[in-house]
Parts: C-alpha cells; sequence; structure tokens
C-alpha cells in the first residue's frame, strides 16, 4: 500500500488492501456473505482540525457504510440504511466532513468523515449510493424533472447560488422537490449606520424523501462553502419555530424508536410563517 499512498482519499479494490488493524476492526461487523460494493480510504490528514484527523476507511456494502478510524485500537461503526436519522456535511474550500447520525440498538450513533475536498467525488458518490439505499428511490419520470425544474428556476430568482447548491449538493436524481422557502442573511441595525450579521443566509426544502436545511457556512464576510443537512423524511415528527429574541428557530424534530433529536436553522418572522405553511399544506402531508 506505501506504493500508491496519496494525500488525498482513493478507492481500494478489496478488504484485503486495507491495513490488517483495518481488516480485523471490520470483520466482526460484516457478514461472511456481505457484498462490499466499494472501499474508500481516507489517508492521515495532519494539518486538519485542530490535531489533525488520522486514517480512517470507507466501505459501501448493499445494507449500509461501515466507518473505520484509527486508534489503539482501530474503531468500527456500521450504520444500516434504515437506521438513518440525518446527513450533515460541511464543504469549505479543502476542508470537507460528513457526519451520518443514525439509531442503533436504541442508541445515538454518529460517522464523522473528514477529508481533503480533492476526494469529494469518491465520497459523493458512496453518500449517493448510501442515499439511494435509505430513500428507496426509483428511477425519476418526467412529471418530477418538470416540477423539480420549475422550482429551482423560481428559487435562481431569489439566489442563484442557493439553486447551485440546493441542485448539485442536495436534491437525489429522482427525489421530488416539493417547495422551499428562503431565508436572506440576517442583520441588525447597529449604530444607524452599520448592520451586525445574525444569521447566515438559509434555505430550507421540503421533498418527498427529506427536509433539508442549506446554510452558508459563514455568518458575516464572504462565504465560499456550505453547511448542508438532509433529515429523512420518514423519521420527522414536526416541524415548528420557536421564538428566538425578535426571530425564529425552526425545529425540526427526529425520532427513531428510543432515539430524538433536533436541528434548527434561524428565519425571519415572515419567513417561519412560509416554513410552518409549507409543511403544514394538505398536499405536504399527502407525501409524509
Amino acid at each position: 500500500m506505501a506504493d500508491r499512498e496519496s494525500q488525498f482519499p482513493y478507492e481500494v479494490s478489496d478488504l484485503k488492501d486495507l491495513p490488517e488493524r483495518f481488516q480485523q476492526a471490520a470483520q466482526p461487523l460484516l457478514k461472511p456473505v456481505e457484498p462490499i460494493t466499494s472501499i474508500l480510504m481516507l489517508p492521515p490528514q495532519p494539518f486538519l482540525g485542530r490535531r489533525g484527523v488520522p486514517r480512517q476507511a470507507l466501505l459501501s456494502t448493499a445494507q449500509g457504510i461501515l466507518h473505520i478510524r484509527d486508534g489503539q485500537p482501530p474503531t468500527a461503526t456500521y450504520l444500516h440504511g434504515e437506521s438513518l436519522l440525518y446527513v450533515h456535511y460541511t464543504l469549505v474550500l479543502l476542508y470537507n466532513r460528513l457526519e451520518l447520525a443514525g439509531e442503533v440498538n436504541g442508541r445515538l450513533v454518529h460517522i464523522v468523515i473528514e477529508y481533503n475536498t480533492v476526494g469529494q467525488h469518491l465520497v459523493e458518490i458512496m453518500l449517493t449510493q448510501f442515499l439511494y439505499l435509505t430513500y428507496g428511490m426509483a428511477q425519476p419520470v418526467a412529471s418530477i424533472r418538470e416540477q423539480n425544474d420549475a422550482l429551482l428556476q423560481k428559487l435562481e430568482t431569489e439566489s442563484f447560488k442557493f439553486m447551485n447548491g440546493l441542485r448539485h449538493y442536495a436534491l437525489q436524481r429522482g427525489e421530488r422537490l416539493l417547495g422551499y422557502v428562503y431565508q436572506p442573511r440576517i442583520k441588525q441595525p447597529l449604530l444607524h449606520f452599520f448592520n451586525r450579521p445574525i444569521a447566515p443566509s438559509s434555505l430550507l426544502a421540503l421533498t418527498d424523501k427529506a427536509v433539508i436545511l442549506i446554510e452558508e457556512e459563514k455568518v458575516g464576510g464572504p462565504s465560499y462553502g456550505w453547511v448542508i443537512t438532509l433529515c429523512l423524511r420518514k423519521v420527522v415528527e414536526t416541524v415548528e419555530s420557536r421564538s428566538n429574541r425578535e426571530w425564529r428557530n425552526i425545529c425540526i424534530h427526529l425520532a427513531r424508536n428510543s432515539v430524538a433529536l433536533d436541528r434548527q436553522v434561524m428565519m425571519e418572522n415572515d419567513k417561519a410563517l412560509d416554513v410552518e405553511s409549507l409543511w403544514s399544506s394538505p398536499k405536504q402531508s399527502d407525501d409524509k
């Protein structure tokens, strides 16, 4: 493996190509006849994060994703598609972070992968396969494409950037977009002449498979990255707004078996009303 080692994520063809300690960590979690569809090696990143990131590996199977993180000993976590609660990922210049959260045996389990952006296309392929497994996606039909295109064109008039973010980083092929609410950056007047940034620009989109949150990664100044959360629709109990000074926090309540948690985003009052209307409309209720 030393001959082919790279600082960027790369694919390997077989479990035997992983370090022996990784093989030992993975084997107890895999059934003898369980096929592995792809394997991704993520080399150590000594300059990412505060203390660097150790070597990691991702294994994609017909059931889910297995993550191995180097240590003494390495730790392995296997998350089946049917256990997923949400996907949360950050895309910022040369640093990407992917978090998968799910319920396993009544407890909350997290898989966290940090990697160089150069490997994004490889991670994205594996994530797409996992989401297709989780969502139970069917082949896209013309009516879905037409509906999605109409809503995306409307969003483009409000924010070309967020239209691109939703189209390219959040919506999956065959997923039906039902509606959205776009919130520009929230600012508060300061000393009559200035504005103090309060919350980043954001978007809440509702599909037949997920509640999607997209935010810029910075509250103030130029923003070049995304923070994206995909909340699995079938585990969303409700979406509500709560008072936060003169604004509102949109809270998405997720629950699977005994595990419950919230994801939230700040919006102005009129936008919060739009979210409540979108979630409670009869058309969206039929898709829940």
